[in-house]
């Protein structure tokens, strides 16, 4: 799935959430990729979200930076 379609379906979601107070639409969207999305898909986003994330709703870059900080935990624990 290309980059942008990504992009704009976590969007999406984020828009979904936005009535939400900022802390439970964050975790509304990072629950929604974790139960919803493939890993391959969480992986794509998560890279673009390295190189910048352009593109992105302030409630994903939250949320992105939420999972990539648990993934580099996980990540950690591994070595």
């Amino acid at each position: 799935m290309s980059t942008e379609k990504l992009i704009r379906m976590a969007n999406q979601v984020a828009e979904f959430f936005r009535s939400y107070p900022e802390e439970q639409a964050v975790a509304g969207v990072r629950d929604h990729l974790l139960a919803f999305w493939t890993p391959r898909m969480r992986q794509d986003v998560l890279d673009h979200a390295d190189r910048g994330g352009e593109g992105f709703d302030p409630l994903v870059a939250k949320a992105l930076a939420i999972l990539r900080a648990a993934a580099d935990r996980v990540e950690s624990a591994a070595r």
